[in-house]
């Protein structure tokens, strides 16, 4: 009996196109935690971009696994903790000093800065249906927990920073743009952190992604659902392909399964 949904944002909650959540899909949401879902969100965003961006209107889910799987809190507060160690944002912070016509994205939580604001970083925020984020320098990672580094590179650029940070990996979402994250099981190290919290079993919940960095959440959810814009390898893995976002594949989906009438 599946007791509590996954939900990435981008591409699966949210289409790149509209920027913000429907009306059909916010009344399913509420729906389903009328007949008692537990529903959470399993994002590369962070808590700011969600609310600087407005794209989840006034949806609250119980909890969140943010950055990729590296900050996931609840209304008590932080229940995963992981940032990017500290050595590695010397190594970012050297190579963008070395490389200065390139532009990342620095994320903690609560604070979200970009080490400068050129053609490439404002393609990326339109792009993200994002507001610029404020310029710092990359100096500034150095006194924060950064659980997740975006250099805004085209392919084969980003192994200028992953040499540099060896205890990090990387999945690509943008011709330009990929997130460096610690080594780990992204999404699903976060998802299972939110199971212990919650005392669910895997097989208790569904999970719903497009891209690449999904693949961890779908391979540990006891049913996957990928999006119908989602990429092959995601849909290839998943357990039920439903329609893309601007289709309601998400709410054709939850009906698929009969979590909706």
């Amino acid at each position: 009996m599946i007791k509590a949904a996954f939900f990435d944002v981008d591409g699966t909650l949210v289409s790149f196109r509209l920027g913000v959540v429907t009306d059909r899909l916010r009344a399913d949401l509420l729906a389903l935690r009328d007949r008692g879902l537990l529903l959470f969100l399993a994002t590369g965003r962070s808590r700011q971009d969600l609310a600087r961006t407005g794209m989840l209107r006034d949806l609250r889910f119980d909890g969140y696994v943010t950055l990729n799987g590296h900050c996931c809190y609840n209304d008590h507060g932080l229940y995963l903790d992981h940032p990017i160690r500290q050595g590695d944002l010397e190594g970012a912070c050297k190579v963008l000093r070395a490389h200065p016509q390139l532009a990342a994205l620095m994320a903690s939580d609560g604070e979200s800065y970009v080490s400068q604001l050129n053609r490439r970083a404002l393609e990326i925020f339109s792009y993200m249906h994002t507001p610029p984020y404020p310029v710092r320098p990359p100096e500034w990672m150095l006194e924060r927990k950064i659980y997740q580094f975006i250099p805004l590179v085209e392919a084969g650029e980003e192994a200028l920073f992953l040499d540099a940070m060896p205890h990090c990996t990387h999945t690509r979402w943008h011709p330009k743009g990929v997130d460096i994250i610690p080594v780990g099981e992204g999404k699903a190290a976060g998802i299972r952190a939110t199971l212990e919290v919650y005392g669910l079993k895997r097989e208790e919940i569904v999970a719903f992604g497009d891209g690449v960095n999904d693949l961890s959440m779908l391979a540990l959810a006891g049913t996957s659902v990928a999006m119908g814009n989602a990429v092959q390898v995601v849909k290839d893995q998943a357990d039920y392909v439903t329609d893309t976002v601007e289709e309601d594949g998400v709410s054709k989906a939850l009906r698929h399964f009969g979590l909706l009438p």
